[in-house]
This record gives structure tokens, C-alpha cells and sequence, in this order.
């Protein structure tokens, strides 16, 4: 009977140490999980910290001015951050640039490409060139003449801010300089002058003005190399505006000079 009882009594001593055998098992093993993820937290935050930032596609831009935009956040130090953000984040892009993508040279590297919008055209105003983009925006103000870049005469307009729309009385002049621009590279034309004058679109070869209207750029420019060939050394205004591909409706009104 003794024996009985003491085996009775033994049970439940034996159970209780199972259990916090059991316990102990689980408590060490939290602990080691949250170290190891302490671990690889440390480890992630020191390998991805961003230490240099590799800019690439400025033309007319600062490289300073994407960095500081792109350090605006502060998080963008971890680079993994930085991947996501400008991935699937949402973000305010500078007025300047079009398209940006962010990728990484190494752990501690991002490299930033940037796609400036493109200089459709400039104005000349106080000894300075200001260019601007299909919307009329001002990207930049500068002394010196971009190639490839079209000084366009006529644009009429109060204020000039740099990353402001430019005020003209019709914003669909800008829609007409990128078609008309784009047709005179096409065409390997090269006018002295590209003016916007009385709503129409006119371009000046030496002392022959072409007057283009608004619209159907594309076949009133094709026409061009072959006319100006036979106007060579002539003065006067080739009206070209209600020309179209049903109607050729073409004049030239000739300006004579005479020498006295």
C-alpha cells in the first residue's frame, strides 16, 4: 500500500517537470527566433545602407537636384526601401523629369535613370534663352543656345518662372510646335526662322516666308523642298494654310524690288 502511494504521488511531480521542461523548450526557442531576426534585421540594415547614389540621363538638369529630391525621404537610405518605393510607392516627381527608374549597382549603391521631358522649343527674353516642353512648361533658363533646340519667335507672353507654364493666349501653339518641328526634322528642312504671327504657323527661308496655318502640317511640309527649290532668290510670302491633299491650294504673292 505504501509503495501504491508514493507511486500516486510521484505522478503528478513528474508531469509538472514534463511541463516546464516543455515551457523552457518554447521560451528558448522565441528567444532564439527573435535574435535571429534581430540578426538579420541588423545585418540588413547595415548591408542595404545607402552610400553612394549614382545618377545618370541629366542633360539640362542637375545631377544635385535629382540627389536631393531622391534624399528627400529619409527611409531612402535603406536601398531596399528605396527599390520598393519607387516601384510600387507612390511619389511626387519633380517638374522636370518624365520618367525615373531605380535599380541597384550593390547592396549600398542605388543607380537612378532619369528621362528629362524633352525641350520642344525656346523663346529669347532678356539675353536669355527659355526653354520649355510640349505644355508650355519652362524647363530652364540659360545664355547659351542648345542644339537641336528651335528658337521660336512671336510667343508673346508676361512671366517667366522656371517649372511654370509659360502665359500665351492660345496653349494650343504648343501642340502645333511639336507637330510642325517633328515634320521639318522629317523633311531635313532647315528654316532661319520658325514664327508664331496672326495664329499661324510660319516659316522663314532667307526672303521667303511660309505661311502654314494650323493644322495638316504633315502634308503642307512634304510639299516644301520641292516649291523652295523653284522660289530660290525670290522675296515674298508662299501661302500654304488652306492647302490640303483634296485642294492645292497654293499662292505665292512675290515681293518685287527694285534698285534705285
Amino acid at each position: 500500500m505504501e509503495q501504491e502511494r508514493e507511486e500516486i504521488e510521484e505522478r503528478p511531480r513528474k508531469k509538472r517537470k514534463k511541463k516546464k521542461s516543455k515551457i523552457g523548450y518554447y521560451l528558448y526557442a522565441v528567444v532564439v527566433l527573435i535574435l535571429t531576426i534581430a540578426i538579420i534585421v541588423v545585418a540588413t540594415l547595415i548591408l542595404f545602407h545607402v552610400q553612394k547614389i549614382d545618377v545618370k540621363g541629366t542633360q539640362y538638369s542637375e545631377k544635385n537636384e535629382v540627389l536631393e529630391w531622391v534624399r528627400e525621404d529619409k527611409y531612402t537610405s535603406n536601398a531596399l526601401y528605396a527599390l520598393w518605393k519607387f516601384k510600387f510607392g507612390s511619389y511626387k516627381m519633380p517638374p522636370y523629369l518624365e520618367k525615373v527608374e531605380v535599380g541597384l549597382s550593390a547592396p549600398w549603391e542605388l543607380k537612378v535613370k532619369v528621362t528629362e521631358k524633352k525641350m520642344i522649343g525656346c523663346i529669347v527674353s532678356d539675353n536669355e534663352y527659355v526653354y520649355f516642353d510640349k505644355e508650355g512648361l519652362v524647363l530652364l533658363k540659360s545664355t547659351e543656345k542648345m542644339d537641336g533646340v528651335p528658337v521660336i519667335e512671336g510667343l508673346e507672353t508676361e512671366t517667366i518662372e522656371q517649372y511654370k507654364k509659360l502665359s500665351v493666349d492660345n496653349e494650343k501653339v504648343f501642340s502645333y510646335i511639336v507637330e510642325l518641328t517633328k515634320e521639318i526634322k522629317k523633311n531635313d528642312l532647315e528654316p532661319d526662322r520658325i514664327v508664331w504671327e496672326d495664329n499661324s504657323m510660319d516659316l522663314y527661308f532667307e526672303n521667303v516666308c511660309v505661311r502654314l496655318g494650323r493644322s495638316r502640317f504633315d502634308e503642307k511640309v512634304v510639299q516644301l523642298p520641292p516649291i523652295l527649290e523653284k522660289l530660290e532668290g525670290k522675296t515674298g510670302v508662299l501661302d500654304m494654310e488652306y492647302y490640303n491633299e483634296a485642294s492645292s491650294d497654293i499662292s505665292f504673292k512675290e515681293e518685287v524690288t527694285t534698285n534705285e
